[in-house]
């Protein structure tokens, strides 16, 4: 995935200004600015966790399919050291909403002791650290090493699950549901995918310039790209409804406590979006193979997922910190693009490589691995 200088100077300035919006937004309402941060950081994470956990599946799996996304893979895993950066407020933000963060909480479950002593700020703290720790360690080891990617995969689905549970099941801490790390599992690598079909049919992409027609895929990539993605929209769709349909059909105040804020207020429209655009749109698009082969069709799509994937984000995380403002309005899309920025130009630097791995044209000579 290239980034041409024109690009990169065009972004810079709505960029920066959204930084400075950010920095703003901390001195309006620093409790909305966390929360907002929250959301915007989980569907970053989302996405470079879920573009990594695609590379390392492509390296167990092969196929052509990939071979296109794996630039593109490669470039967003570049920015896992900007967004365990962007970590670090999170860390402040534990002591600022969460309800097991304030003093005088007590924990409502079976198990009170355990549940206390997991959410001890302390613990948390030590658990993301963890966490990030693990992130790194893996995305920096090579790919095309069926072990390593196998290893990186468990670590994936076991960390992700807990860092969905520390950080955003928690907000609601009386509330429990054993599939809601599944369904975090499901919505990174969704929008991971999503992620590499869109960047790599963009236009100045590498792929893109190099395909046999300006508005076609090749049958047989266009086919897998959207039978994958159709595979990965079903997927979330399962996880999401059974999860749903066992708290409803149980119908006990601990469990619906997370459904509550989410269905009977506003925020009950951001739901019914993320039901349709989310799942019966590319449902039906995806059925028809001419859809799945045009190249246009085919990344809008991807990208309404992506859009979807930090909708998600915020439902599943602001409508469970209370006294939010109008102020997040405005705030969680400027964190977002400030954030996207950021681990933008953080992948830009890790991937200047020294000049031992460059060729005399700038392209990088060290190889991934063997293929």
């Amino acid at each position: 995935m290239t980034r041409s200088p024109a690009l990169r100077a065009g972004w810079a300035g709505p960029a920066f200004l959204a930084v400075a919006a950010c920095g703003l937004g901390l001195l309006v309402d620093r409790r909305v600015f966390f929360a907002c941060w929250l959301a915007a950081w989980w569907a970053c994470a989302s996405a470079v966790l879920g573009s990594q956990a695609n590379l390392w599946l492509h390296d167990l799996s092969g196929g052509s399919w990939g071979v296109p996304l794996r630039p593109v893979w490669r470039s967003v895993v570049a920015a896992m050291p900007m967004l365990l950066a962007l970590m670090l407020p999170l860390l402040a933000a534990a002591w600022t909403f969460y309800p097991w963060s304030q003093s005088g909480w007590q924990p409502d479950s079976r198990h009170p002791g355990f549940q206390a002593a997991w959410l001890s700020p302390a613990f948390v703290t030590v658990r993301l650290i963890a966490y990030a720790a693990l992130w790194q360690l893996f995305a920096l080891l090579p790919t095309r090493r069926k072990g390593v990617s196998a290893a990186g995969l468990l670590i994936y689905a076991v960390t992700l699950s807990l860092a969905a549970v520390d950080l955003v099941q928690s907000l609601t801490p009386q509330w429990h549901s054993s599939g809601f790390g599944l369904l975090a599992i499901g919505m990174s690598m969704k929008l991971g995918f999503a992620l590499g079909v869109a960047a790599a049919l963009c236009p100045a992409s590498r792929h893109a310039r190099a395909g046999a027609s300006p508005m076609n895929l090749p049958p047989q990539l266009g086919r897998d790209w959207g039978n994958l993605l159709l595979m990965y929209v079903l997927m979330w769709a399962y996880l999401g409804f059974v999860q749903f349909l066992i708290i409803w059909a149980e119908n006990l105040p601990p469990e619906i406590a997370w459904y509550v804020p989410r269905l009977q207020t506003g925020w009950v429209w951001l739901a019914v979006a993320l039901v349709v655009g989310g799942f019966f749109l590319p449902l039906l698009l995806l059925l028809f193979r001419a859809f799945k082969q045009h190249r246009r069709a085919l990344r809008i799509l991807a990208l309404a997922l992506c859009a979807l994937g930090w909708l998600e984000s915020v439902w599943i995380t602001l409508p469970s910190v209370r006294g939010l403002g109008w102020h997040a309005v405005w705030m969680a899309p400027l964190i977002l693009a400030a954030m996207a920025f950021l681990l933008w130009r953080g992948a830009g630097l890790v991937q200047a490589a020294p000049p031992a791995c460059r060729n005399p044209d700038g392209t990088p000579a060290c190889k991934e691995g063997r293929l």
